[in-house]
């Protein structure tokens, strides 16, 4: 078990969704990289655009030790030139500490990839084990997700050590526990493996969304076929670990007493779910986005270069349009699945507003050819995640700033295909493993189908802007309240009458007495267990299931281990495609749902995972189900 610890530049991703989009603009905001009068004549820019630690396999074999705790630095937040001192849960390596992300994982179909997962978050804060929601369910107990990975999904049988797959169905009382428990996990790779950009990140149930929304998250890159055209091996990578980290502030409201700096309550992100920071009239708040730890980093790239950037949305709620300016991102796999052809999406700026849309979870590989020298914005245009009289608009932002040089030197035509500058030409080796699914193969696997229904419960009640699900909550526990004061009173009175007849009397009587209850912190959630539903499934069967989203927000689908073939909208047939992450079509009710429609085929693997919302605000609240794949 050995890994080789290279800097070098890797490769891919690609998606498609059922979401509205809002054309429009976004506001550029301060850049530090370099000054104004060097932009114009772009002399000498500075390339600010970071990325993590590339950790190889070597050998067939990557072994890693990521460790939890917590990251004291500085992070931006919506100015790139100020910066906040913050103390988040975090990743680090092997011997180094965390940081603002872990390492990026590098390895190929049939390899093996091992991660032991080190605790070292402290322990948790008392009163977890009643709901305390000001310190949701147990938030520094902690697992791993290898999030898209076709991989065994169980403990592995008949190891004296024991070893973990993709294993993330812990009860209350699993999970790894603070102060220094470890678990070893283990991912064997089929050799056939799609090959494209993945991510880990925690999946403990109740506290998935305060671990993600610190710092917990890294890039698993797979390499395939595709990785091996000299086209693609001489375009520089980039990855673009897209992360909106939440801690307090003074300027914030709503930090529930949390210390500045610091992510220690779930209502911070429940109650506020899109965050605050970019402010834009008509648009709701939301979260100011950083890639790799970097508030709206510069990229200098050559007139002509071709270059293959990876993008993966690791936020816990919100949707990005991305768009580059007067350029076209070609894109080439839906999450980690191959496309043989690209998808072109032009600057749609003054056109409809869609560009490459990952909601969260997603990720994107776009192939970059550099135009004329110049100053470029890679932008997240607004977009519309809810259908109602009072919708969310998500802003557009500036994420990054591109700066194009001119060519050190003309490049011959007869030389293109073997530079820089040549586009990967099509079609693209795919793997045997995305076949598409026939009705015929369907057909003969006995044609199950399935139903599983989202719906937030009070969805109906109008959202304030600021608040996106207190409202309904608040009206709910009013009830339960109302319910519990009145019963406390008919005992305490009850109480106090058999005081007066033992007086009376002479003689005690029991129940004379009145004890009120323990002081229980008040609350606006309700946790739902986890894997209070499973789906059975026999391994090798092929079925279709139908995801029905009964609200007006679009939610995001997610499954684990097996890809989706989504093949139906609402009901109507479209080019079918793989993903493992989706968004609902937004605007459902319960009489009128929308939907998505996919085929997937149960291969390779038998145990139990989870299917549930990847905003993951929701996942924790009870929007998860379990499946259970057993041998036929």
């Amino acid at each position: 078990m050995s890994m080789n610890r290279n800097l070098k530049n890797h490769r891919r991703d690609f998606l498609r969704m059922g979401v509205t989009l809002v054309s429009g603009t976004a506001i550029p905001l301060g850049f530090t990289a370099c000054s104004k009068e060097d932009e114009a004549k772009n002399v000498n820019p500075l390339q600010t655009f970071v990325q993590p630690m590339m950790l190889e396999a070597k050998n067939g074999v990557l072994d890693v030790t990521l460790t939890a705790s917590y990251w004291d630095g500085k992070l931006s937040r919506v100015d790139s030139g100020q910066q906040y001192p913050v103390s988040l849960r975090a990743y680090g390596y092997d011997g180094h500490g965390s940081s603002y992300s872990g390492p990026t994982l590098v390895v190929r179909g049939g390899e093996q990839l091992r991660i032991k997962l080190v605790n070292n978050l402290p322990v948790n804060p008392p009163f977890v084990a009643f709901r305390d929601p000001t310190n949701y369910i147990k938030p520094n107990t902690t697992n791993l997700h290898t999030h898209g990975l076709h991989v065994f999904p169980g403990i592995y049988p008949d190891k004296k050590d024991t070893e973990y797959g993709d294993y993330v169905v812990d009860p209350n009382d699993g999970g790894v526990i603070p102060r220094g428990d470890t678990r070893q996990y283990v991912y064997n790779l089929p050799k056939n493996h799609p090959a494209g950009p993945f991510y880990y990140h925690p999946q403990y149930h109740g506290s998935s969304a305060m671990q993600v929304a610190s710092l917990m998250q890294g890039v698993i890159m797979v390499r395939g076929p595709v990785d091996d055209l000299p086209e693609m091996e001489q375009a520089k990578e980039l990855i673009f670990l897209f992360q909106a980290p939440y801690f307090s502030k003074d300027s914030i409201e709503k930090n529930y007493g949390v210390g500045e700096g610091s992510l220690e309550r779930f209502a911070q992100i429940a109650n506020d779910p899109t965050g605050h920071g970019l402010h834009r009239p008509g648009y709701i708040n939301t979260q100011p986005v950083l890639i790799n730890g970097v508030r709206q980093p510069t990229i200098v790239m050559e007139s002509g270069e071709v270059q293959r950037w990876r993008f993966i949305n690791t936020q816990v709620f919100n949707y990005l349009n991305l768009n580059l300016d007067e350029h076209i991102l070609y894109q080439y796999t839906t999450d980690g699945w191959g496309s043989s052809l690209y998808q072109e999406f032009p600057d749609s700026r003054q056109k409809d507003g869609r560009g490459v849309v990952l909601a969260a979870g997603n990720r994107s590989s776009v192939i970059v050819k550099a135009g004329k020298p110049g100053t470029y914005l890679l932008r997240s245009l607004p977009v519309k995640i809810s259908q109602s009289n009072n919708p969310i608009v998500l802003p557009g932002d500036v994420l990054a700033k591109v700066i194009v040089m001119e060519a050190k030197r003309a490049i011959a035509p007869v030389a293109e295909k073997n530079s820089a500058s040549a586009m990967p030409s099509v079609p693209l080796p795919v793997s045997d493993y995305l076949k598409p699914i026939s009705d015929e193969e369907f057909a003969s696997a006995g044609g199950k189908k399935r139903s599983i229904i989202f719906n937030m419960v009070g969805n109906q009640i109008e959202q304030k802007t600021d608040s996106n699900f207190v409202a309904w909550n608040k009206a709910l526990n009013s009830l339960a309240e109302m319910g519990s004061d009145t019963l406390e009173s008919i005992k305490k009175n009850t109480a106090k009458a058999k005081q007066e007849v033992a007086k009376i009397t002479g003689r005690p009587i029991e129940g004379s007495v009145y004890i009120a209850p323990n002081p229980v912190p008040k609350y606006d959630y309700e946790l739902q267990a986890s894997n209070t539903m499973i789906q059975n499934v026999i391994l090798g069967d092929v079925e279709e299931w139908t995801i029905y989203n009964c609200n007006n927000l679009s939610h995001v689908f997610h499954i684990h281990v097996n890809p989706m073939l989504i093949t139906k909208i609402n009901g109507v047939p479209i080019k079918p495609y793989w993903c493992d992450t989706v968004a609902l079509p937004a605007g459902g009710t319960t009489s009128d749902p929308k939907s998505i429609t996919f085929r997937m085929r149960f291969d390779d693997f038998t145990g139990p995972y989870l299917m549930h919302c990847q905003m993951l605000i929701h996942s924790d609240l009870g929007m998860i189900q379990r499946v259970t794949v057993v041998p036929q």
